[in-house]
This record gives structure tokens, C-alpha cells and sequence, in this order.
């Protein structure tokens, strides 16, 4: 085989892909609300739907 075949770009001479934007610098909206009454008795966030009820009390959240 001759020496050509693995001639390879030297590391300094690749392009170096930039990072994006972390998901975490952008805000979305979260489709639900937070139970009122996990979070004040237990500490937990449960998200919930509004007008179901929560997963983990029961409570209506509207």
C-alpha cells in the first residue's frame, strides 16, 4: 500500500464545531399547574393538568 492512502489531516488544521445554546438558558412554558397542596405538605412539585385532579393527594386543581 503506498503512504498516500493514509495521509490524514493534522488535529490543528480540523475545524472545531462550536457549541450550541444550551436547552437550559431557554424558558418554555410548561403545560400545567403546580398541586398547592403536595408542595405546602410535602415539599413536592406534581405537576397537574388544570380541571383533573392530582396524582398524588387527589386535590382539584383548576
Amino acid at each position: 500500500m503506498s503512504s498516500s492512502f493514509y495521509n490524514i489531516m493534522p488535529p490543528s488544521s480540523m475545524p472545531i464545531p462550536q457549541p450550541k445554546q444550551a436547552d437550559s438558558d431557554k424558558t418554555m412554558p410548561v403545560p400545567g399547574r403546580r398541586c398547592a397542596a403536595c408542595l405546602l405538605e410535602k415539599g413536592d412539585t406534581v405537576w397537574v393538568i388544570p380541571g383533573n385532579r392530582c396524582p398524588q393527594c387527589g386535590t382539584s386543581v383548576n
